[in-house]
């Protein structure tokens, strides 16, 4: 994958929105890392319950989740 299509799949996020974030949580940017990365865990369990594991050859998730087995 070439470099300009990687930066087609990034999500840049504003300012506002990162501040929107850490405000939600209080100020405290670890409340607001941990809940952002349990949002992301849950949506790629959820895609991958969805998706056939064939059609994805296994690679679904792009990281290890913690205290889960390796699938392969």
């Amino acid at each position: 994958m070439s470099a300009a299509s990687e930066r087609e799949h990034v999500a840049d996020a504003t300012d506002e929105e990162i501040d929107a974030i850490v405000a939600e949580f209080g100020g405290d940017a670890r409340q607001a890392i941990r809940a952002l990365l349990h949002d992301l865990t849950q949506i790629a369990l959820d895609a991958e319950a969805a998706v056939s594991r064939g059609y994805v050859r296994g690679n679904l998730l792009p990281f290890k989740l913690r205290g889960s087995a390796d699938p392969s």
